[in-house]
Parts: C-alpha cells; structure tokens; sequence
C-alpha cells in the first residue's frame, strides 16, 4: 500500500519529505505487530490492545494520497505514463509474494489466483462475498490500484483543478452505496478508506502541518478511542490525519538516519513478506520462547527477511520488468513507424 504505497516516495530527495518517509517504516511496523498479535503468536486476552495497530495501512494511504501529489505537481504528467510507473512499481512483487503465499494454503482456486494478481476482488463461490486477495495485505492494493486509476483521470485536467476534482469523485463515490444499489464489484470499492487518499492529497495540495504534538497526540488517540467509540471518523481517520500532519512539522530537522531509513526504503517487502515470514516463525519461533521474546524475534526477523526481499528481489524484479518494458515499448513504436 502501502503500497504504496506503498510506496516509495519519489519525494524523499533533498531531505524534504523525511516525515513522510519514515513513517512509512512505522505504518509496517504497526502491521506486523498487529499480525503478530492477531494470529497469536504472542497470545492477548483483550483484542481492543492491539486492533488499532491495523491503522498503520489507513497511514500508509495517507501517504499514497501526499506523494501522488507531490510527485505530479508542477510538471506535465501523461495518464498512460503515471500508470505504467505505479503498476511497475506495485505488481511484480506482489505477484511474486502471492506465487510463494501460495505454497502455504491449503486450498485455492484460478479465479481467485486471477482476481488477486488483477488487483480485483472475487466473488466466494458459496456466499458471493467479495474476497480479499489470496495475499492478505493484497487487499490494501486493490484500493491504490483504483487510487490510481482515478489520479490518473484527473492527470489530464489543469493542475489547480485536480485536487478538488478528485476530491469530489473520491468523496462523493465513498459514500454512493448509501444512494444506490452498486454492483458487487463497485461496490467494494465504494469505501470511505477513499478519504484517507483525499486527506493525504489535501495535506500536500495545500502544505498544511500541525504541531509536531499532535502526531503523537494521534497516536494515542488510535490506541485509546477505539475504547469509546467505533465511529471510523473519529477513531481511525482523525487521529492518522493528526500523525501525518503533526509528522510533517519535523520536515527540515530531521536527520537521515539509517536503520529508519532502510525499513521504510524496504515498508513495501516488509508489508507484502511479513505473512511468510510469521508463517515459519509459528512453528520455528513462537513454541519455543515466552511471549515478549517471541515478539522481538519474529519482529526483528520480519523487517530482516523484507529488507532481503527488497534488496535481492524487489530491487533486480522491478528494474528488470522497467527494462523489459522499455525494450517493448521501444519496438512497438519502431513497428509502427
């Protein structure tokens, strides 16, 4: 999402958007102890202790929404050439972790292989639910694919017009399944996790910050309202707005500093590895240590196998495929000449 946003932000050069790219190391680090507690490895009697940690993919999109429009704004940017870069960029990992996820389930299906690598939900054959991907964290991408598909509409409009464009199909399609009867598949894109897109766009549209207090204020508030109310509003999207706009205030202090450098350069593998990874740790880590050793070791070795992956695989795939491109593109438009 984080992939995203996922998820390398083109904006990090120069210092600027340090903030921003940091906590995108936070938002994978949220999400793999979230599994860690949800698919007890570490056991918690009280679920509302680490539910909210979940919010690291509501951060993430956030995020998807800035860098969309830091990364466009000023320069001429082709809808064709915006989707080749993000789908380059998203999909050949993914389809790669979801091949490998694969050997750990005991029963899948082509149509919901397909729907997975297509960044499509798929119908249950039993209920007709809409399923989630094959690859858990897949789901997230589903909704920065159709992210994107809408960003690139709003690519051809003048550039002072495209926020507030976006804004109202974004805004207005999040809320459409109050007024009308959608087709499953739109449906499952008709979300309000729309919004955190359009926040994440506004907070780069318009440079709006907060005190450096209220990213943390925002982080307690994630952990501590869902205890009072289940409102998404105010117990999801308030306070990571309030995370990212208060982060943004430390832009231009802070210093590039390594390890939370790598983890968010790696947030993409970490976030897309991290089942396997836990996977293994189920039966090689966690019936062998007390719980707070168990939480250590599986998180310290999640962020080492996604780095690896980012690294030995992610790197070589995504320059591969961006040279194959290239060479095809190359040759088509030389046949057509």
């Amino acid at each position: 999402m984080v992939a995203t946003a996922h998820m390398n932000a083109s904006a990090k050069g120069g210092g600027h958007y340090l903030s921003i790219h940091y906590l995108r190391a936070v938002a994978a680090v949220m999400v793999v102890a979230e599994h860690i507690f949800n698919y007890a490895l570490v056991p918690v009697e009280d679920e509302v202790f680490f539910h909210w940690l979940r919010h690291g993919v509501a951060i993430f999109f956030i995020i998807s929404g800035f860098v969309m429009v830091t990364s466009t704004q000023g320069r001429t940017t082709r809808p064709a050439a915006f989707m080749k870069r993000r789908f380059l960029r998203i999909a050949p990992l993914y389809w790669v972790m979801t091949i490998c996820w694969i050997g750990f389930l005991p029963s899948w299906n082509l149509e919901h292989l397909a729907g997975s690598l297509l960044f499509l939900p798929s119908p249950d054959p039993v209920t007709g639910v809409m399923r989630s991907p094959l690859l858990e964290p897949g789901w997230s991408l589903n909704y920065e694919m159709f992210f994107y598909l809408v960003f690139a509409g709003i690519l051809l409009l003048p550039e002072k017009m495209r926020f507030w464009v976006a804004a109202l199909v974004l805004g207005l399609f999040s809320q459409s399944t109050q007024w009308f009867n959608l087709p499953p598949y739109l449906a499952y894109f008709a979300s309000h996790l729309l919004l955190l897109f359009v926040a994440g766009m506004a907070l780069a549209r318009f440079n709006w910050r907060l005190p450096v207090w209220m990213s943390f204020a925002g982080f307690a508030g994630l952990a501590i309202t869902p205890h009072f109310t289940d409102v998404w509003i105010f117990s999801v999207f308030i306070p990571c707005v309030a995370i990212v706009a208060g982060a943004r205030s430390l832009d231009g202090y802070l210093p590039e500093i390594k390890l939370p450098t790598l983890l968010a350069d790696a947030s993409y593998a970490i976030y897309l590895s991290q089942l396997i990874t836990l996977q293994i740790c189920s039966v090689l880590v966690a019936p062998y240590l007390p719980g707070p050793a168990t939480f250590v070791v599986v998180m310290a070795l999640s962020c080492w196998v996604g780095v690896l992956v980012h690294r030995r695989i992610e790197n070589p795939l995504t320059a591969l495929c961006q040279r194959g491109f290239s060479v095809f593109q190359s040759r088509a438009v030389q046949s057509a000449a």
